[in-house]
Parts: structure tokens; C-alpha cells; sequence
């Protein structure tokens, strides 16, 4: 008993890639079991002609189509973002823009009042000094 328990635990761990295409059966048994054989034999054959004239099963074109819907989503969400990050530097910029003039405005002045001043001073304090300090 033991020993089948084991063979039985081993093998679902070792060939757990070798169900996946028998368990597309599974869903056509169990509603063959609830009286719908027809319905079941039929949706089993649609799958397979879809896998055999696209390559893929019905619920991988599914999936496709969902990722390609969610990566669009948040393409337009990355948009919207951007687009918003755009619009408040502009208002930032606008913002921004008076208080610049203004301070270059008054550097310039303050430039020009240096340059008058200095200007002043070389014309009007031209003078020789009293002492030389030329080491004789």
C-alpha cells in the first residue's frame, strides 16, 4: 500500500509536464458526465480545429488579447501622466518666468550702479600715493 502511495506521489511530481494536454479532456468529461455529451464532444473538436489552423488553443488567443488590452490600458495611463507632467511644468514655467525677469532686471541695475561707481572712483581718486613701496 505504501508503495503505490509513493509510486503515485513520485510520479505526479516527475511527469508533471505530461497532463497538460490530457487535462483539455478532463473538462469534456466531466460535462459528458452531466449529460451534455454532444455539447462536450463538439466544443472539444472546435478547440482542436482552432489549435490546428492557428497553432493555438482558443484560451491562448484569449490571453493574448487580454495582455495586448492591459498593455494598451497602461500605455494610455502612462500618457495621461505624462501629459498632466507637461501641462504643470508649463504653469510652473509661466510662474516662474516674471520673478526671473525681474531678478535679471535688478542684477543689471546693479551691474550698471558698480560700473558708475567704479568709474567715479578711477576718475576721481587718481592720485599718486605718498609712498613708494618699491623696495630700493
Amino acid at each position: 500500500m505504501f508503495r503505490n502511495i509513493t509510486i503515485l506521489v513520485l510520479s505526479s511530481i516527475f511527469l508533471s509536464g505530461c497532463f497538460a494536454s490530457s487535462l483539455t479532456l478532463v473538462g469534456t468529461g466531466a460535462s459528458a458526465s452531466q449529460g451534455r455529451v454532444v455539447q462536450s464532444s463538439i466544443s472539444s473538436a472546435l478547440n482542436y480545429g482552432v489549435k490546428q489552423t492557428t497553432g493555438k488553443f482558443p484560451i491562448e488567443h484569449i490571453i493574448i488579447r487580454e495582455k495586448q488590452r492591459l498593455a494598451k490600458k497602461v500605455n494610455n495611463f502612462e500618457k495621461k501622466i505624462i501629459d498632466e507632467g507637461k501641462k504643470k511644468i508649463v504653469i510652473s514655467k509661466q510662474k516662474i518666468e516674471p520673478l526671473k525677469n525681474t531678478i535679471n532686471n535688478q542684477l543689471i541695475k546693479i551691474n550698471g550702479n558698480l560700473v558708475k561707481a567704479k568709474t567715479f572712483a578711477e576718475n576721481n581718486f587718481k592720485h599718486k600715493p605718498r609712498f613708494s613701496y618699491k623696495v630700493r
